[in-house]
């Protein structure tokens, strides 16, 4: 009898309470706190907006891909053709002649400095550059375009520099890819020349006065990884003045200059002095591509092969 009258009362306050709840009102139930009515918040999954860092120490907030970008150098153009960006490129400079089709861009910049105002017309999302003077940076931002400056001194800074325009592309994973591929090939010319003697290297930078690569710089960084031994090693700066005294004294193995069009291999036989100099009686001077050399690009890992297919033809014999 009790366990009758037990159940009766349950099967009340079930009904009772079912029906509270069904008479709620709209306001009650508005009037919730949000700890009663939990909210789910939606997450970013694209991972736009980011920041990154320039060469300046300017934070810079990406809040998505860019689709329209400007480049003011011809290692970024190289780098946003890499990336397979080039078709987003709607402005380049006059010097910016690789790939082919970084040609037939509008030019909206010379050795000279870029048009600005012809920048802001082109509207674009991003202006990437090596350089750039504050109130030339300054305008532009002003007109809502994001400036991105880096000019690498060493291939880690190229590929730093390479995955951050990855992330004002929206190519991250291309750009990971492209610097994983570049780090293999240098890995690789490492250790095919590692196994040889290094030898003494001299890389001319300029004639007249004679200048060269000091450390610092990353030719100096590209000699070494061939296993050479620039001579200039304890130079004062990076590009230095290079005395023939100095030069003759440390009497390098190998000559290495950019085929800049200024200068052959017999200007450089024939200069006084240089006679009595290694590299030059037994004929290992070098004329290597400039931009391919120079440039702070993808193609940076093409020039290290050149400076060691120079300095140890050797080790890529067979190739």
């Amino acid at each position: 009898m009790k366990r009758k009258i037990l159940s009766l009362l349950l099967i009340l306050i079930l009904v009772v309470s079912a029906v509270g709840c069904g008479n709620q009102t709209d306001e009650e139930i508005e009037n919730e706190s949000p700890e009663e009515i939990p909210e789910v918040a939606e997450e970013n999954e694209s991972g736009y907006p980011v920041k990154i860092v320039d060469g300046e120490g300017s934070e810079i907030d990406i809040e998505k891909p860019a689709e329209k970008i400007i480049s003011l150098a011809p290692s970024m153009t190289e780098t946003i053709f890499a990336l397979g960006a080039g078709d987003r490129l709607v402005g380049v400079t006059s010097y910016c002649n690789y790939p082919e089709e970084a040609q037939e861009i509008d030019q909206i910049g010379d050795f000279e400095g870029p048009n600005l105002e012809r920048v802001i017309e082109k509207s674009p999302d991003a202006v990437v550059a090596l350089s750039m003077g504050e109130d030339e940076r300054s305008k532009l931002e002003d007109a809502g375009i994001k400036v991105f400056l880096q000019d690498p001194q060493n291939l880690d800074e190229v590929l730093d520099n390479i995955k951050n325009i990855g992330i004002i592309l929206g190519l991250q994973e291309e750009a990971e890819t492209l610097t994983s591929n570049m780090v293999s090939k240098k890995e690789s010319i490492k250790e095919k020349v590692g196994n040889f003697e290094s030898k003494k290297v001299f890389y001319e930078v300029w004639s007249e006065p004679l200048m060269t690569a000091g450390p610092g710089s990353i030719l100096h960084e590209l000699i070494n990884l061939s296993n050479g031994e620039n001579i200039a090693y304890d130079a004062k700066s990076i590009y230095p003045e290079y005395s023939l005294e100095l030069l003759i004294d440390r009497n390098p193995e190998v000559y290495l200059t950019a085929d800049d069009g200024f200068k052959t291999v017999e200007d450089i036989k024939n200069r006084s002095g240089y006679e009595n100099i290694t590299a030059i009686k037994e004929n290992n001077i070098y004329m290597l591509h400039p931009d391919i050399v120079s440039r702070t690009g993808p193609r940076i890992i093409d020039g290290l092969e050149m400076i060691a297919q120079a300095i140890h033809p050797e080790a890529f014999q067979g190739k």
